[in-house]
C-alpha cells in the first residue's frame, strides 16, 4: 500500500515516470489468476486485498487525474498521466457528477 502513497506523491510533484513505476508495482506483484484479483502480498494466494485495490484507485484519482478534496468542493490540480497513456477520463464525480478528460 505505501507504494500507491509514494505513486501519488510522485505524481503531484510533476514526476509521472516514477509515479507510473511506483503504480505498476503496487500492484503487479499481487495479482492472481485466473481473474488479476489482488492478494495481500506477492507471495500471498488469499484474495481480494481491497485496500490494496483502493491505493491503486487513490493513485488514479488523486495522483494522476489531480483531483483534491476541499472545502470548496473537489477541485482539479496539475494532472500528469504517464507517457504510455493517451488519455484518462474519469466520470461522474463527486455531487454534481462531473467529469474530468486528461490528454497527453
Amino acid at each position: 500500500m505505501g507504494k500507491s502513497v509514494f505513486a501519488v506523491i510522485y505524481a503531484r510533484l510533476g514526476d509521472a515516470e516514477n509515479a507510473f513505476r511506483l503504480f505498476k508495482e503496487s500492484y503487479e506483484p499481487n495479482k492472481r489468476p485466473p481473474f488479476g484479483a489482488l492478494s495481500e502480498t506477492a507471495t500471498g494466494h488469499e484474495p481480494y486485498f481491497a485496500t490494496g485495490a483502493g491505493g491503486m484507485l487513490q493513485t488514479v484519482l488523486f495522483g494522476f487525474a489531480g483531483l483534491q478534496l476541499t472545502e470548496d468542493g473537489i477541485i482539479q490540480k496539475n494532472p500528469i498521466i504517464p507517457e504510455k497513456w493517451k488519455s484518462l477520463t474519469i466520470k461522474g464525480v463527486g455531487a454534481d457528477k462531473k467529469d474530468y478528460y486528461i490528454k497527453n
